[in-house]
């Protein structure tokens, strides 16, 4: 019997010892996501704010259209509604604007803008979220982010911001 569960884990230990930093970082990203999808993440006084190693994670939902009620900037009077993906390209922002200009991070209390909404300024700051036109409006923003990070190196892309000449912003 000892022998079992001696057996046991080790092999946990194994997979554990096993998995490369991405991976471990996706994990994170991944249970962080799930929390949220259940309405469970985080108060409304905190954001989680990953590492840039950990935006290619949080791309991987960027198309994601399920409804949540994220977590919003205290400053903010409104109480947002957006999609899983939105909210994913918003923390891919916040690590960008982050690495950036921490003086702006420290007006918004480290969020990159006060909600996970985007205006179109073709529509004349037409806000995009819930159910609403905004499907085709987040799938805009997420080949943004995607062009912008696949363009390069962080450290070289960082201060470009990946929805100019999108007509989209924060």
């Amino acid at each position: 019997m000892k022998l079992r569960i001696i057996s046991l884990l080790a092999l946990v230990l194994f997979a554990a010892c096993g998995k490369t930093e991405a991976q471990r970082q996706k994990d994170e990203v991944d249970t962080y996501m799930a929390g949220i999808l259940k309405g469970n993440g985080e108060n409304q006084m905190g954001m989680k704010l990953f590492a840039p190693a950990q935006i290619p994670a949080l791309l991987s939902y960027a198309n994601d259209e399920r409804e949540i009620n994220p977590p919003a900037n205290p400053l903010s009077s409104f109480l947002s509604v957006s999609s899983l993906g939105m909210y994913a390209l918003w923390l891919v922002e916040g690590i960008r604007v982050a690495e950036v200009d921490s003086e702006k991070t420290k007006v918004f209390m480290g969020y990159p803008s006060l909600n996970p909404l985007l205006f179109d300024k073709q529509e004349n700051g037409r806000v995009y979220y819930g159910a609403e036109a905004y499907p085709a409006c987040q799938r805009k923003a997420a080949e943004a982010y995607r062009a912008w990070w696949n363009s390069g190196e962080f450290a070289n892309i960082k201060n470009k911001n990946p929805l100019d000449g999108s007509g989209l912003s924060w």
